[in-house]
């Protein structure tokens, strides 16, 4: 994820922030202004120390309405667990996980809540009723194909159809889909360019583009990224 560096004055005033926070937790940001004036200035003047401490909020390693800091954000294991798990898995969903980190909806809602407060995480709404979450980096465009990824059935599709290229009623009967269903998500894979598709005789038979699998797979490991700079 992209993290925008400090300026001198803005990093001086975040360790005396981290540093009060630590002493008195229940500390606001309307009570710490007042603190960094006193030990900032001088040298500093009141109007830099706000300026310094307004683009600490915009670079979100400190948000109002909570006490913590961006690093208090990444230090806690639980955070920690669910991150790792979106870098892993980007364009992951709410329930998925919830039950691959083991969690709770209320300790998941309050911990994936920091981790987005914080840019950490991105959420992604793609249709009314669907979102997947990602880390807050550049996915080149291809979050939707990367959120389809994470849908189960999309998987075994996937699967099945890497060993052996079919039709979508010999995909529906393998795998124990309901047609429809089956029909909707390769129609939806092909127009996506993960899947593709060749007439032979009387039926349509589905493959794999395995450029593109290989192309998204080095989008979630960074690599299209350095492949990108060794071509330019």
């Amino acid at each position: 994820m992209k993290i925008e560096p400090l300026n001198e004055l803005e990093l001086e005033i975040y360790t005396v922030i981290q540093e009060l926070l630590n002493n008195h937790r229940l500390f606001s940001l309307e009570d710490i202004i007042p603190k960094c004036y006193n030990l900032l200035n001088p040298p500093y003047s009141n109007s830099e120390i706000s300026r310094a401490i307004q683009g600490l909020i915009h670079k979100r390693y400190i948000i109002k309405g909570t006490s913590l800091t961006r690093d208090d954000v990444f230090q806690n294991a639980v955070r920690k667990r669910i991150l790792s798990y979106i870098q892993i898995n980007p364009g992951a969903y709410n329930r998925k996980i919830r039950r691959e980190c083991s969690l709770g909806s209320n300790e998941f809602k309050w911990h994936l809540g920091m981790l987005i407060k914080f840019g950490f995480v991105k959420k992604i709404q793609f249709t009314t009723r669907s979102c997947g979450y990602f880390e807050n980096r550049e996915y080149m465009g291809h979050e939707m194909d990367l959120f389809l990824l994470q849908n189960d059935k999309v998987a075994k599709i996937i699967e099945y159809l890497s060993d052996l290229p079919s039709s979508i009623s010999v995909i529906a009967r393998k795998l124990e889909i309901h047609y429809n269903t089956v029909q909707k998500y390769v129609l939806l894979l092909e127009e996506r360019e993960i899947l593709k598709s060749t007439q032979e005789k009387d039926n349509i038979i589905y493959s794999v583009n395995e450029d593109m699998l290989v192309r998204l797979r080095k989008i979630v490991n960074g690599q299209v990224f350095l492949d990108f700079a060794s071509d330019v």
